[in-house]
């Protein structure tokens, strides 16, 4: 946003949930956001695009609970927050 005119230069889409920071390179070419989809986009401020997107691995990242028993609906949902997968 340009802050004497009000006027909205350019809007950066692609987290899936809140953004709780942004920061700029020193150089200004590279605006950093963390959301709270847990990933870190780094974005071209000339152009506008995503040129990375960071994410840490989850504690149970990829583990395939498909067809797990004795879990509740609430763990395998727990679970899957953390990165597990359900094939259906």
């Amino acid at each position: 946003m340009f802050v004497s005119s009000g006027e909205c230069l350019k809007a950066f889409q692609g987290h899936t949930n809140g953004v709780w920071s942004v920061v700029f390179s020193p150089d200004g070419q590279i605006l950093a956001s963390a959301g709270q989809d847990e990933m870190i986009q780094l974005w071209d401020v000339a152009t506008g695009e995503c040129v990375n997107t960071l994410r840490s691995e989850r504690p149970y990242e990829g583990m395939n609970i498909t067809g797990v028993t004795g879990l509740t609906d609430a763990q395998k949902a727990t679970l899957k927050a953390l990165g597990a997968v359900a094939l259906e």
